[in-house]
C-alpha cells in the first residue's frame, strides 16, 4: 500500500495462476472450456487465498454484429450472461464475494481473505 495525498493507495492485482500465470481475467473466461477456467480458479485460491477475476459492463452486450475478432464477440450477451451466473453458482459454493473495499479492509488487518 501507498500514501497518497488523499489517503491509502490499495492495488489489486487480476487473479493468475501460480507457475503458468494465466490470467483470470474476461477473455480467458470466454474461450476457454468452464472446467479449465474452475481449475484455474480453484488453482488461485487454494494458493492466494483469493481471486480477483475482472469483466468489462460491454461483454455482456450482443457484440455478434461488431467488427471485432471472433475470440472476442464469442459468448457476449445472454450468453455470457448465462455462463456468468452458473460460474457464480459454482464460486459461491468454495469462496466468499466481497468487495474492493471489503478485501482492501481485511488485507490491512491481517486477516485471511479466503
Amino acid at each position: 500500500m501507498a500514501q497518497t495525498p488523499r489517503g491509502r493507495l490499495v492495488q489489486i492485482p487480476a487473479s493468475a495462476t501460480p507457475l503458468v500465470r494465466l490470467p483470470l481475467f474476461w477473455l480467458a473466461f470466454k474461450n476457454f472450456p468452464m472446467p479449465v477456467y474452475q481449475a484455474a480458479s480453484r488453482w488461485c485460491l487454494a494458493s492466494d487465498g483469493a481471486l480477483n477475476a475482472y469483466f468489462h459492463p460491454w461483454e455482456f452486450t450482443d457484440l455478434s454484429a461488431q467488427p471485432l475478432p471472433r475470440f472476442v464477440k464469442r459468448l457476449s450477451g445472454e450468453a455470457l450472461a448465462s455462463r456468468m451466473r452458473a460460474y457464480l453458482g459454482w464460486l459461491g459454493r468454495r469462496a466468499h464475494f466481497a468487495t474492493y473495499a471489503e478485501y482492501a479492509r481485511r488485507t490491512a488487518e491481517g486477516a485471511h481473505t479466503g
